[in-house]
């Protein structure tokens, strides 16, 4: 089914499994219907005091989407967020719109609300501990004192008690405001004779039911021989401790069951609605687990899923580091440096199948005024630098920032994408999408953050390079010469082109534009391209050459002067500047990216524009050079070796881009970059020539020759021959003689 429209699910942060099950349940529903889940998220829930910080202003810069997306509905998890004034913000923002729109857990005049039943959670808790263990003295341990899901969570404790006529105290319940510290003073004071020791205390929140347990056991009470304990919200830490804790799980999977269900609705489906009761997970600290009564239900699965998840990506990232990718952003000297480091540090989110980098269309720094760029919002439209999934993607691509990301105009199947903010130090770049598979595979965490900061630093150290560029351009247009290099500048090249054309109408030129791909932790005594430029000098003495951009050299020659393909001249300046420096620098054909075009009388006026296209060609090369082909290099190699020695072997392409785990459109461009040929036509350049030494060296038939050089189909090999070569096989062997009998 293809997608029909996009669903906005906006929340502080996935840091959690009961995160990512709420999720799930939106997502699962929702793709059934047809509609994307798009993840607006500002990563770290802020509180108040911090929202007026750069960096949180710049995280939560992303909520600013709201506004401008054409989504079809929204989605609010609006309980979760610890800032009320962020909270509100997001509310205004919602209201603004003025399109179907769900809140979970937060009453307000514009939407409607959808609530799991909060009472029944310490219900099902206080229950198990008084029928199934026997517990008369309880203590509870809630949430916010005031707050509705909390007060309703204690409710449920009540009327447990209420039921079981077991009498208690209002001292009884404490409010632990879901966190650490209560829990551990009451485990002190219960530790210490302080406070009188019951039989178990039904906690609001797994976080403090774990807080509970640890200072209880580190302090002599034993949990759960002394004390039976229990928790709430099915949270993954609490199956992941030295006593794992019984806990009520599926809160959030409810939640978000019952917000899509409300949202389809509004949105004019017809929806059915399902029941989903909470979970009993039954852990060690209420002592089922000495009983043999420890069982298997859907909410432990989910929670045993999610650890293997995040321990998979935990192990993968024992050979990542975002420090890395901090040293190769503050190294990338344009945008297509970032956008090649982009793609090559993705394999970092390793549980991501996409990404998107979108950048505002104002992104960098007012060049006559630094002093002025993005503080805050998103503009009406948005650059897609890089879009890039396992069978490669767009790239520089410009879109109306309601369409959120230009794949989603075209037709896919229902996906799930979160995205997150792109800024550095008060400026707004723009932002970033990670497409998953499912909800489970998405982590916000320290990593993930410190990711993104990473790809903005290359974009701050781009835009200052530029700045550097401007004023030195700035400069230079007084003058036609580049000085670092002693050679023409752009402006320079193009007035001496011009002038060459004029002095001689049948004059024909090359125009070969040169970068040299660097090599990461290589010290380079000359860099790379002086020393290309040196070479050429003394290797060329008729060529022009100028400096077109950092980085980039021009070389212009007649073309019965430089009629080589490219790579034949990256070959010879290899060897150049080899000869040049008797073998003191030493440079690799395989870095040098070169594209070539010719100049003619036909091209006088429009020469600047010859060299713009060149240079867009050239930076779209090294992308694709420094996205990963020089990896291949070796595998590429041989088996081109492979196939001139064995013409013979039934080759296919389908069965080669499997072997190397490639598309065939990413196997195509790796092969022609490499060897400046594709393999199809190496395939029957090789059997040709094989075909050819036979019917030049032996008696066989031309039918026994077609065979030996592997063709199924002897009419194919005599049109294929003929075509290439002329001549027909019998032909050619005249032509040719037979050389021996």
């Amino acid at each position: 089914m293809d997608s029909i429209g996009k669903i906005a699910v906006i929340i502080p942060q996935i840091s959690s499994n009961t995160e990512t099950g709420f999720l799930d349940a939106i997502h699962t529903k929702a793709s059934k219907y047809g509609y994307d889940t798009i993840i607006i998220s500002g990563v770290i829930n802020y509180v108040d005091q911090h929202l007026d910080l750069s960096y949180s202003k710049g995280q939560i810069n992303i909520y600013d989407l709201i506004l401008h997306g054409d989504f079809d509905g929204f989605i609010f998890e609006a309980n979760s967020f610890c800032s009320s004034r962020l909270r509100n913000n997001i509310t205004e923002l919602l209201r603004r719109r003025d399109i179907p729109c769900v809140a979970v857990n937060y009453e307000q005049p514009y939407f409607p609300v959808v609530s799991a039943d909060e009472e029944i959670q310490l219900y099902l808790s206080a229950m198990h501990l008084i029928k199934q263990h026997g517990c008369r003295k309880l203590y509870c341990i809630g949430g916010n004192k005031d707050d509705i899901p909390s007060e309703k969570r204690i409710s449920g404790f009540r009327k447990a008690m209420a039921e079981s006529a077991l009498p208690y105290d209002e001292k009884d319940i404490f409010y632990g405001n879901y966190w650490r510290q209560v829990p551990h003073q009451i485990a002190l004071d219960i530790a210490e004779g302080r406070l009188e020791k019951p039989d178990g205390i039904v906690c609001g929140s797994d976080i403090m039911a774990v807080e509970l347990v640890r200072t209880l056991n580190e302090n002599g009470v034993r949990v759960p021989e002394d004390v039976k304990v229990t928790g709430c919200d099915g949270n993954v830490i609490s199956q992941n401790e030295r006593v794992t804790v019984t806990t009520v799980a599926g809160q959030e999977r409810r939640n978000g069951t019952l917000a899509i269900n409300k949202l389809l609705e509004l949105m004019g489906n017809t929806v059915t609605a399902e029941d989903i009761p909470p979970e009993l997970v039954i852990g060690e600290s209420c002592g089922c687990g000495d009983n043999g009564g420890l069982r298997r239900s859907r909410c432990l699965s989910d929670i045993h899923e999610y650890s293997g998840t995040v321990f998979s990506i935990l192990e993968q990232r024992k050979t990542n580091s975002h420090g890395e990718m901090i040293r190769r952003m503050s190294e990338c000297k344009n945008i297509y440096d970032v956008i090649g480091t982009f793609i090559g540090c993705c394999y970092m989110i390793s549980t991501g199948i996409k990404a998107e980098l979108c950048l505002c269309d104002d992104w960098y720094r007012d060049l006559d005024d630094p002093s002025v760029y993005r503080r805050g919002g998103l503009p009406d439209n948005m650059i897609l630098a890089i879009e890039t999934c396992y069978e490669g993607g767009e790239k520089m691509v410009n879109f109306k920032t309601k369409d959120i990301f230009p794949s989603l105009s075209k037709p896919h199947s229902p996906r799930l994408t979160m995205i997150t903010s792109l800024h550095y130090k008060g400026q707004i770049f723009g932002y970033v999408g990670f497409t998953y598979k499912k909800a489970i595979h998405i982590i916000l965490d320290e990593f993930y953050t410190n990711w993104c900061d990473a790809a903005a630093s290359g974009l701050n150290t781009v835009q200052n390079k530029m700045y550097k560029d401007y004023v030195n351009n700035r400069i230079e247009s007084l003058s036609e010469f580049a000085p670092v290099l002693g050679i023409y500048n752009k402006r320079g090249l193009i007035n001496k082109l011009m002038n060459m054309i004029a002095e001689n109408s049948s004059t024909h030129l090359s125009l070969t534009l040169i970068s040299y791909i660097k090599e990461e932790r290589v010290h380079y005594s000359v860099p790379p391209i002086n020393s290309i430029v040196n070479a050429i000098r003394i290797s060329d003495d008729k060529a022009v050459l100028a400096s077109i951009g950092d980085g980039i050299i021009a070389f212009a020659a007649s073309d019965e002067d430089n009629s080589s393909t490219e790579n034949m001249l990256t070959e010879n300046i290899a060897e150049w500047v080899k000869n040049s420096y008797k073998g003191s620098v030493e440079i690799k054909q395989e870095r040098i990216a070169a594209v070539s075009c010719s100049v003619s009388q036909a091209d006088i006026f429009s020469i600047e524009s010859l060299i713009s296209s060149a240079e867009d060609k050239l930076k779209g090369k090294i992308i694709s050079l420094s996205s990963g082909i020089f990896s291949y290099k070796d595998r590429f190699s041989s088996l081109r070796d492979d196939i001139f020695r064995h013409p013979e072997k039934e080759w296919n392409i389908e069965v080669l881009t499997r072997s190397m785990g490639l598309s065939k459109s990413h196997f195509h461009r790796i092969y022609k970059e490499l060897f400046d040929s594709s393999c199809k036509d190496d395939i029957i350049n090789s059997r040709l020539n094989k075909a050819k030494w036979l019917l030049e060296n032996t008696s066989l038939t031309a039918a026994q020759i077609s065979e030996e050089c592997g063709y199924s189909n002897y009419s194919h090999f005599i049109r294929q021959f003929t075509s290439r070569t002329g001549l027909s096989p019998s032909a050619y062997r005249k032509t040719n003689g037979q050389k021996s009998k």
